[in-house]
């Protein structure tokens, strides 16, 4: 039976979940199908790949754009991991319109669905990674041009979902009594957003999504996951429909906060990031400390409305992170 986002809402007494978004950029590709088998066996909530075609770095305060190196394709890894595991729901985080063909990626999210018996979620974003469009000849548009190809897009998505037929003569994104057949397995396959501006990506989530994917820290996420309440009372949305979920920065835990730095940094240099990068963005992550530090901050995304919080996971796997996540962390989280 599917957990995590597929499974029944948790109650308010519950503890945020941990799920992870696992990197597919440097590392082997047994390394990468074993972490996706230990989250599930280790009972994580969720396990998301991300759909880019280059690796991304960076740190507090954006990312670092245009660094090369190997990474491995997100649908592709997904499919693998559907063959690999039987329990945890399943998805990317999320798929960049830009260079995804809305209609078509619906159909590749219902065939996941059937590949792993109903685990399936359709994860979307309005993209932004200016270097990988440029490299694999793909337009590359104004943000809020951006913004309105995925309006276009998620409208359709939401569409073919919905399992009636749609035509759509968008500026950027059409369809032509456009449906989805087979459905999925599930009744309703989630539509994953996400997206965090107020005025435009937050409308977007209120009309078609499922579940919503924010970002920032827990005063920050608090702010917009009111905001996506407005947001769904001016169209008389229930709020409540909407599961909200919050994605995080590498975690790295250890006795001291410095040796958690240290470890961080060691992490992210095997990313392709230079060791002065790696320094100051592992310096940059609150969560690179101890136990009760980031058990703290997970307690506060919870506060803040989010009920699970999604992990950026560098591959091979942190071994210590992980254990302690999966038993002293989750313990502290109740």
């Amino acid at each position: 039976m599917s957990t995590g986002l597929l499974g029944p809402r948790p109650g308010p007494a519950e503890p945020i979940r941990i799920a992870f978004q696992i990197w597919g950029q440097s590392v082997a590709w047994s390394d990468l199908m074993a972490a996706g088998e230990r989250v599930e066996a280790m009972g994580f909530a969720s396990l998301f790949a991300n759909d880019h075609l280059m690796p991304i770095l960076g740190d507090a305060d954006g990312p670092v754009l245009g660094t090369d190196g190997p990474v491995f394709e997100g649908w592709m890894t997904l499919g693998a991991w559907a063959a690999r595991t039987t329990r945890v729901p399943l998805g990317v985080l999320v798929c960049g319109v830009g260079y995804r063909n809305v209609g078509l990626t619906v159909k590749m999210a219902t065939a996941l669905d059937h590949a792993s018996g109903g685990r399936a979620m359709l994860g979307l974003g309005a993209g932004w990674h200016e270097p990988e469009h440029r490299a694999f000849g793909y337009e590359v548009l104004s943000l809020g041009d951006r913004i309105s190809r995925f309006d276009e897009a998620s409208r359709l998505a939401r569409a073919m979902l919905d399992g009636e037929p749609f035509s759509q003569d968008g500026r950027w994104v059409s369809g032509h009594d456009i449906r989805n057949d087979p459905p999925p397995v599930q009744a309703r396959m989630p539509l994953l957003i996400g997206g965090s501006g107020e005025k435009r990506m937050l409308r977007i989530v209120a009309r078609d999504a499922d579940i919503w994917n924010g970002e920032g820290d827990p005063a920050t996420f608090a702010h917009k996951n009111a905001v996506l309440d407005e947001r769904c009372a001016e169209i008389g949305r229930d709020p409540g429909a909407i599961r909200r979920t919050v994605g995080v920065q590498p975690v790295c835990i250890r006795d001291t906060r410095a040796g958690a730095l240290e470890a961080l940094a060691a992490i992210l240099a095997t990313q392709g990031a230079s060791a002065e990068q790696a320094r100051a963005w592992a310096a940059s992550s609150p969560l690179a400390d101890t136990e009760e530090a980031v058990a703290a901050l997970f307690r506060a995304w919870h506060r803040a409305g989010a009920e699970e919080a999604v992990v950026d996971l560098p591959c091979p796997i942190d071994d210590e992170t992980f254990e302690r996540l999966a038993g002293p962390i989750r313990e502290r989280l109740v």
